[in-house]
């Protein structure tokens, strides 16, 4: 089971959880396109404080596993912290402008970029640098540039599916608390069944874009 975990003198588990956008697709398919192996469209949310926290249309919350990415690709444990949850709130008051849906970039601005700063927070330390380093890794590769209009496709996609999934399957738009004190928490410390480490790949995950018709022709030439 995922969420909050007691771990003795008010230590909580933090873990994050892993989401392959792709559906399978990027690891198939990305050898042919791309001329290297791309194992997902990383997709990340940290779970705390029995609540799964993620950037997508603004800071988001929802039950751990329960959001409408489905059940994570992977759960990785990130360590414990003993920062309480107001506190926890009070960060996240502080770097809200920061994250809303204006300044969100598929590339360079991510839920991936919220996932690494709330889990230094947390726990000090950065999520793995593979995750962080997938937009580049895209980029880097000849085909890398013509898949631009289709990632801005996807991110379209991803706002517009954040949009509609606030207040539907124990998913919430977090919203600072008043006076930025006390602890808001929009949904209760439910632990909720999830996936282990290395299982299926994400059951609900946003929509793949088509791939472009000429990185299909090269796709049947290798």
């Amino acid at each position: 089971r995922t969420g909050i975990i007691a771990m003795g003198e008010g230590g909580h588990q933090v873990t994050l959880h892993l989401y392959d956008l792709s559906q399978g697709m990027a690891r198939a398919m990305s050898p042919a396109l791309l001329g290297r192996q791309i194992d997902g469209v990383w997709h990340t949310g940290i779970v705390v404080h029995g609540q799964e926290y993620y950037f997508g249309g603004g800071i988001q919350l929802g039950y751990p596993g329960g959001t409408h990415f489905g059940r994570p690709m992977q759960v990785i444990p990130m360590g414990e912290t003993h920062i309480p949850e107001e506190l926890l709130q009070e960060f996240l008051a502080e770097i809200s402008p920061r994250f809303t849906m204006h300044t969100y970039n598929l590339l360079r601005w991510n839920c991936n970029n919220f996932s690494n700063e709330v889990a230094q927070f947390l726990v000090g330390k950065e999520i793995p640098s593979h995750i962080l380093s997938l937009p580049d890794d895209v980029m880097n590769t000849p085909l890398g540039q013509q898949l631009m209009p289709f990632l801005n496709m996807m991110e379209a996609q991803m706002r517009t599916a954040s949009e509609q999934g606030v207040g539907q399957g124990g998913m919430h738009q977090w919203t600072p608390p008043s006076g930025r004190e006390g602890v808001h928490s929009l949904a209760p410390a439910t632990a909720v069944e999830s996936a282990t480490v290395s299982t299926a790949t994400a059951e609900e995950a946003v929509p793949t874009p088509p791939v472009p018709e000429k990185a299909a022709e090269e796709a049947t030439k290798v």
